[in-house]
């Protein structure tokens, strides 16, 4: 038998030699916390890590030390990890890998372990996915480690990626909590916009849906590909979004949606439980639901105003709310014509419309460019994770 090379494929010059390895439970204390979910405090004293990417607050503490956390059970098993220092408590099915050996640094297992962990524990379940973790998955797991310079060398290569992969998601973070900031100062009117020769644009008139959106009920032509409409994504090729696709076999009655079209969803997902309303950004014909509405709005641009405006939860909500009834499996009751029956407040000028859109569009293009660089960043690491580790 072959036997394994213990040396990464891409390596900082200045070191050589095969790594060695030792279990994880070897170079390092691992426990749960005690506190349960109803411990967390609103305005608590110090960090509380429970089973989700969500730091709680409380207002006690059971460490007071640096340590790597992982969720040992729920969605977040092998993909939510911590390091952290100071005084903070943790969740009774939590992980804490605490007082590494002077020959360990915890940077470097933090890296290693979330790396290489979720492989881990999906190898040793006989299912899809893994409902619990139990402590050997941790304790017997080989932790495979140059020495301890070398261990620096690249926790710290690694730290400036993940610090950069922190900078841009708080750029993101502060350009969407602009958006939404002017979003509502524009639908407020507390953001006017002029004409091109710097005159003001007509009041702004309660305009009922009918008179904007329009419903074409085409069909599919059997050219068109089946999209999804998603709350992140918006319409998006079926089998891209959810990796299969889910339409029926004969797809004839299907609705057909124009590029700019606004489809309102009737179905609950996520934060949206009256369904979700999106503008088609694709600029070509797609066919999607025939349960969904599907309306062409009055220009371009006011589409795309009420797409931003629909963002919102709560805006989407207050619009729909008196207007649906919903069934005994939480189904919506809603025709087409109920969904554009309600007012909302909206400019009459055609220009304004664009105006306000290509505004809005342009924020959301400097978003999409950060969120470009975001996923680079994370395939750029990825990729180096697979070839500085054993």
């Amino acid at each position: 038998m072959k036997t394994r090379q213990l040396t990464p494929q891409v390596r900082f010059p200045e070191f050589e030699g095969e790594w060695s390895f030792k279990l994880l439970g070897e170079v390092c204390k691992i426990q749960t916390g005690s506190k349960d979910t109803q411990d967390k405090v609103d305005d608590g004293l110090y960090p509380f890590y429970v089973r989700s990417n969500t730091i709680e607050k409380i207002n006690s503490y059971s460490f007071d030390k640096p340590a790597i956390l992982t969720s040992g059970d729920g969605a977040g098993v092998g993909k939510i990890y911590h390091l952290v220092n100071g005084k903070f408590d943790v969740h009774q099915r939590v992980y804490a890998l605490t007082d590494f050996k002077n020959d360990f640094s915890i940077e470097f297992t933090y890296q290693f372990f979330s790396e290489k962990f979720y492989k881990r524990v999906m190898r040793l379940s006989a299912k899809n996915s893994v409902d619990s973790v139990r402590r050997d998955m941790i304790f017997d797991m080989k932790m495979y480690h140059p020495t301890y310079i070398e261990q620096q060398k690249i926790a710290t290569f690694l730290t400036s990626i993940d610090s950069r992969l922190q900078n841009l998601e708080k750029k993101k973070s502060l350009l969407e909590d602009y958006k939404r900031g002017v979003m509502q100062q524009i639908f407020k009117q507390e953001i006017r916009f002029k004409n091109e020769n710097g005159k003001e644009f007509p009041k702004w008139e309660k305009r009922r849906f009918s008179d904007v959106l329009f419903e074409h009920k085409l069909k599919s032509t059997g050219n068109e590909e089946v999209h999804s409409v998603s709350v992140h994504k918006g319409v998006i090729n079926q089998i891209e979004h959810l990796g299969r696709s889910f339409s029926a076999k004969n797809t004839d009655h299907y609705s057909r949606a124009l590029p700019n079209d606004i489809i309102y969803t009737k179905s609950p997902t996520g934060d949206f439980p009256l369904g979700i309303i999106k503008q088609n950004h694709i600029q070509k014909d797609v066919i999607i639901s025939p349960l969904y509405g599907v309306f062409t709005p009055e220009t371009k641009g006011l589409g795309y105003m009420l797409h931003v405006y629909f963002e919102s939860p709560i805006n989407t909500s207050n619009y729909l709310s008196s207007i649906i009834q919903k069934g005994a499996k939480n189904t919506i009751n809603i025709t087409n014509n109920t969904f554009l029956s309600k007012r909302l407040l909206l400019p009459v000028s055609k220009e304004e419309q664009t105006k306000i859109a290509n505004f809005l569009s342009a924020i959301d293009k400097k978003i999409e460019l950060v969120n470009e660089q975001i996923e680079k960043t994370k395939t750029y690491k990825k990729g180096l994770l697979q070839q500085m580790f054993v």
